[in-house]
């Protein structure tokens, strides 16, 4: 009767605050995942950087700084 169709509206309700409350840890997740990410990709990109400095006055101290620029030209 009433008291069992009240009783699975209210499970059901349950069962839909329950979910809201996964998918938005999972969403926070994401986020935080996507900070990480970032970070990771700043801190390659500065590797890189950090890489091709050495390998310019790597180049600049094996020939002379003179001659790497003639050879940029």
């Amino acid at each position: 009767g009433i008291d069992m169709e009240a009783e699975r509206i209210k499970i059901l309700e349950e069962r839909v605050d329950h979910h809201h409350r996964q998918i938005s840890k999972l969403f926070s997740k994401v986020d935080e995942t996507n900070q990480m990410i970032q970070k990771i990709m700043t801190i390659l990109t500065q590797i890189r950087y950090f890489l091709f400095g050495g390998f310019a006055f790597f180049v600049a101290t094996e020939i002379g700084f003179f001659n790497a620029l003639k050879l940029m030209q």
